[in-house]
């Protein structure tokens, strides 16, 4: 039996995550290969939002990390383990959301993955302004609810079926990872925890006043719209950039 240290789970997580869609990034129908310029655009431009807030989060207490877990380097107050962990995921995600475009090409999907996103923005802001005491949950919720309210009335973005069917598809192995993450034997949990205190191993710990306290296994509920608004972003820079490569190709 192969023995991991555990100093190196977190950094197994990522390459557990990006593993597969990496390969298959170079699969002959499929080619998101050629879509990385579109990837890392986004990915940038999200992470320029997105690391800021996790080290700021991370100062002031609000979630934190478990040396136990982590290879020890650190780049400024986060773990590299962190780092990667926005590049890992939204390559995973990019890249099924690449495949559903390129399955679903001549496919119109139905408008309950439209509206499904109009619910979540509805939810996200009743959830936000039931916790103005809770900094993770109202933070996170209420950029949500805002920026799905932006692509669905302002921008009225025209891949928001194709994302909704990938973040759906996703919600499994999403839970999977971050599970391991909040703890590292999430499966020993109830799928609906709302004994918190009883999580045991973490690799990434939170504060639990500063959150719904309500876990899926061991993820914090309010993860589902952090996860959605990062790989929203994501995703909605990397159509952007392929639709101005596409232009400038023609012409």
């Amino acid at each position: 039996m192969i023995h991991i240290d555990e100093h190196y789970y977190y950094l197994l997580v990522n390459f557990c995550c990006i593993s597969i869609p990496f390969i298959f990034s170079f699969h002959p129908k499929l080619n998101f290969y050629k879509k990385w310029p579109e990837f890392f655009v986004g990915t940038i431009v999200m992470m320029a939002i997105f690391i800021p807030w996790d080290m700021y989060f991370t100062k002031i207490g609000i979630w934190g990390f478990n040396n136990q877990y982590l290879s020890g380097i650190y780049l400024f107050n986060l773990p590299i383990e962190e780092w990667l962990f926005f590049i890992c995921i939204p390559y995973a995600c990019t890249f099924t959301y690449h495949c559903i475009q390129y399955f679903t090409q001549n496919v119109v999907l139905p408008s309950i993955f439209k509206n499904i996103l109009w619910v979540i923005a509805a939810v996200c802001f009743a959830v936000a302004f039931l916790n103005f005491d809770k900094t993770y949950t109202f933070t996170t919720h209420l950029l949500t609810g805002l920026y799905l309210l932006y692509h669905l009335l302002i921008k009225k973005s025209p891949y928001l079926k194709k994302f909704m069917l990938t973040f759906l598809i996703l919600l499994v192995p999403f839970i999977i990872s971050n599970g391991v993450l909040t703890g590292v034997y999430f499966w020993e949990y109830p799928f609906i925890l709302t004994d918190v205190n009883s999580i045991t191993e973490k690799i990434v710990w939170y504060n639990n006043a500063e959150n719904l306290q309500i876990r899926i296994f061991s993820m914090p509920i309010d993860d589902l719209s952090y996860g959605l608004t990062m790989l929203l972003l994501v995703t909605s820079v990397f159509e952007m950039v392929s639709s101005r490569r596409a232009k400038s190709v023609v012409l």
